[in-house]
């Protein structure tokens, strides 16, 4: 085989290897674009509004910290004027954490426990001079109500499991309680 097949075939095989990549890697895009989409079906617009005063809270606050810097040179004011306004975000976020909850209430308090440390953790970060400038706070906003979604969406989905468990327990146990189409397939 010549230098120009061998390097023709090298060529195509990469070729098609690159599309089947891409084609991949779109998948993998589209089925992580619907898992988010799908997590938006279980917004609760009753308790959730209360995640959007949260992240109103922690943006004024990571506003609140580029202007630190302006305030340390002017005097050293903006030092403690920072601590008390990121202090006081954490709670309002901790707060809120604790009033929306989740619905899955045997993992309740594991899973408020969690999302306490992260706060508690990013509030420290949040204390560190420099670092203080990203936007942490809200970022740890957008992550509680991620975390909250997908604690709803598992809830839900092991509801609807054991609801199918159950009924096929009692289609089982009682043959009068099947439906026409159990009773077709049987």
């Amino acid at each position: 085989m010549s230098d120009e097949q061998r390097h023709s075939n090298n060529l195509k095989s990469a070729q098609a290897g690159s599309f089947k990549n891409s084609a991949s890697k779109v998948r993998n895009n589209l089925k992580a674009a619907t898992n988010a989409i799908s997590l938006m079906t279980y917004i609760d617009p009753f308790m959730d509004w209360l995640f959007a005063i949260a992240l109103i809270f922690a943006i004024i606050k990571d506003i609140l910290d580029l202007v630190n810097t302006a305030l340390i040179a002017a005097g050293g004011i903006g030092a403690v004027l920072i601590f008390i306004l990121t202090t006081i975000c954490s709670l309002v976020i901790g707060f809120v954490i604790l009033l929306t909850g989740s619905s899955g209430k045997t993992k309740l308090a594991k899973t408020i426990a969690k999302k306490v440390a992260l706060l508690v953790g990013a509030t420290l970060v949040e204390y560190i001079p420099g670092i203080d400038i990203l936007p942490i706070e809200s970022l740890v906003v957008i992550i509680i109500v991620w975390m909250t979604l997908t604690e709803r969406k598992e809830a839900a989905e092991e509801e609807k499991a054991k609801a199918t468990a159950d009924r096929q327990k009692k289609s089982a146990q009682n043959p009068q309680f099947t439906t026409r189409t159990e009773q077709q397939v049987a």
